[in-house]
C-alpha cells in the first residue's frame, strides 16, 4: 500500500493509534495481508475525528471493496448510523456483503452493485459525509454527484488524491498514469477553487482532500 510520507514516519504515527475492536483489527490485518487497497490506518483515526466531531450519523461510500472502511465507519458510529456503499466489482462486491454479514451489521450498511456513475442517480436520501475511494478519473464526477446527496454542510472525503507524489511533482509521473494525474490535478484545483467549497489537502496516508460544502 502506497502511502506519500517516509515510512518511519508512518510508523511512528500508527503506533500512536490504539486498536478497539480485536476483530475488526484482525480484518485490516486481513486485508493488509491480501494487498487489498483499504484505507489507511492513519487516514482511518482521522476520518473517526471527523465523525465524531460533527457527529456524522450518515455515510454515502463510493468504493466498497470487501468492505473495510464501511465496517470501519459503523462502529466510528456507534453501530447507530447508516452507511451506503457502492462497489463495481462483482467480486469485492460479494466479500463486502458476507464480510459485513459476518460482523452483523447487515442492518446498517447498505451495499449497491454496479457502476457509481450510474448508481448514485439512484440513491435516497441525504448524507452527512461521503467517502470517494474508487476510480480516480472519474471522481469529479463522483463529487459533484454525491454534492446533490449532501445535507446542508456537509464534508466530502476523497482518498489517495496525491497518488504515490505523482499529483505533486511531474518528476514522479509514469507515463501511463499522465491521464490519471491530468485528471486528479484538474479535480483537486475544482474543488479548492470553487467558492461553494473549503478544501483541504493533507499528505495523509496517499494524500486525502476534505471538503466542506458551504
Amino acid at each position: 500500500m502506497d502511502n506519500i510520507n517516509r515510512e518511519y514516519i508512518d510508523s511512528y504515527i500508527n503506533s500512536l493509534i490504539l486498536d478497539e475492536d480485536e476483530k475488526l483489527t484482525a480484518f485490516r490485518n486481513e486485508c493488509q495481508e491480501r494487498n487489498l487497497p483499504i484505507i489507511h490506518k492513519e487516514v482511518g483515526q482521522f476520518i473517526k475525528l471527523m465523525i465524531k466531531q460533527s457527529n456524522v450519523k450518515s455515510i454515502l461510500e463510493i468504493g466498497t471493496n470487501v468492505g473495510y472502511s464501511s465496517i470501519f465507519f459503523s462502529h466510528v458510529m456507534n453501530l447507530e448510523g447508516k452507511v451506503v456503499t457502492l462497489e463495481r466489482s462483482e467480486k469485492f462486491y460479494q466479500e463486502a456483503v458476507n464480510n459485513i454479514k459476518n460482523f452483523n451489521l447487515d442492518k446498517n450498511i447498505e451495499v449497491h452493485f454496479g457502476d457509481a456513475t450510474e448508481i448514485l442517480d439512484t440513491i435516497e436520501g441525504s448524507f452527512d459525509m461521503a467517502f470517494i475511494d474508487a476510480a480516480k478519473s472519474y471522481y469529479k464526477l463522483f463529487f459533484d454527484k454525491a454534492c446533490e446527496r449532501m445535507k446542508s454542510g456537509g464534508i466530502i472525503i476523497s482518498d489517495n488524491v496525491l497518488y504515490q507524489g505523482m499529483i505533486a511533482s511531474d518528476e514522479l509521473v509514469v507515463r501511463r498514469k499522465k491521464t490519471l494525474v491530468r485528471n486528479l490535478r484538474n479535480y483537486l484545483e475544482y474543488i479548492s477553487h470553487d467558492d461553494r467549497f473549503i478544501t483541504s489537502v493533507l499528505p495523509l496516508g496517499d494524500g486525502l482532500a476534505v471538503t466542506l460544502l458551504k
